[in-house]
């Protein structure tokens, strides 16, 4: 997982479903985390505005739990995930879709 930001307005794929989908993405919208092979591709073709970064291991970090997270079950998560436009990518676990949100909105803010 890589953290990009863009130089322009570009097709991103961000891993919501299904995978291979491309979404715009616009650069003010903040750093995007993508797939590994997605942050290779938009390198090769000049499209970003700096290297991409490593996403921390998730052992890296302790992220905070969000109040309106800390009750969801896995199940509500992912679809929460999925209504709100949080790229989930592999995260199959609760702390690391907890983890995505935090990115997430980290991202936004």
């Amino acid at each position: 997982m890589k953290i990009i930001t863009l130089a322009g307005p570009t097709s991103v794929d961000t891993g919501n479903p299904p995978r291979g989908y491309s979404e715009l993405r616009h650069p003010i919208e903040g750093a995007l985390t993508v797939s590994d092979d997605e942050a290779e591709r938009l390198k090769k073709n000049n499209l970003l505005a700096c290297d991409p970064e490593d996403v921390p291991e998730e052992d890296d970090v302790e992220p905070e739990v969000p109040d309106d997270l800390k009750d969801l079950k896995l199940d509500e998560l992912k679809a929460k995930a999925l209504k709100d436009g949080v790229p989930l990518h592999d995260a199959k676990t609760k702390p690391t879709i907890i983890a995505a949100f935090v990115a997430h909105r980290a991202s936004r803010a």
